[in-house]
């Protein structure tokens, strides 16, 4: 009896925590193709998370692109400290942003991810809910060919958990802040599961 109890409460627990990542590609294939000549440049992550997770968000980019390019991808910094690049590149580069990026250097792509926390609602809910509560956040990864000028991938991975009015918010709802993390998570999910290596 005990042990049934046991189940039956980390089957809730689980359940509880348990929220769907959902994916868009928009017009665009799900596929990245990495080369042996081509060269990518990852753009500095554009979040809201804490520091500890903004950390390991640009570590772990640039290791799955320099996996998959066999090695030819360079994150912002170390471009910065080539002088390679002189100033920032904004998230949504413009048109210009990615002629000064072909001018100046031999980069073939720009990678750009940011996270977003849309609603927090529930980060700081206990117990019944006087009004209906929610938890949303997106992570959105696009790559631009900086030969072209043109926008060539985008990947848009986002999440919600909602409560509604008188139900209970409990210790086992997600927070944005972990919600962000699973979103980016999925995106370098995503990236590696469909990327086409023609070496």
């Amino acid at each position: 009896m005990k042990k049934s109890f046991s189940y039956l409460f980390l089957l809730i627990v689980l359940q509880s925590c348990y929220y769907p990542v959902h994916k868009d590609y928009g017009i665009y294939s799900k596929s990245l193709v990495f080369s042996g000549d081509k060269k990518w440049l990852i753009n500095t992550i554009k979040t809201t998370a804490d520091s500890h997770h903004k950390e390991m968000m640009a570590r772990k980019t640039l290791e799955l692109f320099q996996n998959l390019s066999h090695d030819k991808a360079c994150n912002m910094e170390t471009a910065k400290q080539g002088d390679i690049i002189k100033g920032p590149i904004p998230a949504d580069p413009q048109t210009e942003d990615l002629e000064a990026l072909k001018t100046d250097t031999d980069f073939d792509y720009l990678v750009s991810i940011s996270t977003f926390k849309v609603r927090d609602g529930l980060d700081r809910a206990l117990g019944n809910q006087y009004e209906y509560q929610k938890n949303e956040t997106f992570a959105l990864m696009e790559v631009y060919d900086i030969k072209t000028l043109k926008k060539m991938y985008s990947l848009k991975s986002y999440s919600e958990v909602s409560v509604d009015k008188g139900q209970k918010a409990t210790i086992f709802i997600p927070s944005t802040e972990m919600m962000t993390v699973k979103n980016f998570m999925s995106l370098l999910k995503s990236v590696k599961k469909n990327a086409v290596i023609t070496y």
